[in-house]
């Protein structure tokens, strides 16, 4: 069974040019001691996101452990992933899936932004 958990829309900064939106899907299966999380990022906006950074706030002490599909860095307690180099922009109406695997507790991190704008994030659980 799958549970989707929908996080409030978060306005767009003042500061954010028109025609940039984006959603990120973040599903994640839990072990004893960490969780691995797979992140789907839409580009739900009209302007391509080039070159792109993603970055969100764990809640805890969750430590990443390992990402793929882009390069992954951490500044406790912010994650930052950007593009890999076969994957540099997403443009409207396109997609883009990576992940990673953590230690600590499998809790929804929060603050997500795609280079700066807020994005509307859907969490699910194979629990």
């Amino acid at each position: 069974m799958t549970a989707l958990l929908t996080a409030p829309t978060q306005a767009a900064r003042a500061d954010v040019p028109a025609g940039y939106a984006c959603t990120v899907t973040y599903s994640t299966v839990a072990w004893a001691t960490g969780f691995y999380a797979i992140l789907n990022i839409a580009n739900t906006g009209t302007r391509t996101f080039s070159p792109w950074m993603l970055q969100f706030i764990f809640p805890g002490d969750q430590i990443l452990s390992a990402g793929w599909s882009g390069t992954w860095s951490t500044t406790p307690p912010s994650v930052q992933v950007t593009n890999p180099v076969w994957r540099a922009s997403i443009d409207p109406g396109t997609s883009y899936e990576l992940g990673f695997n953590a230690n600590g507790a499998d809790e929804h991190p929060s603050g997500f932004t795609l280079n700066g704008v807020p994005c509307t994030v859907t969490f699910a659980s194979a629990k």
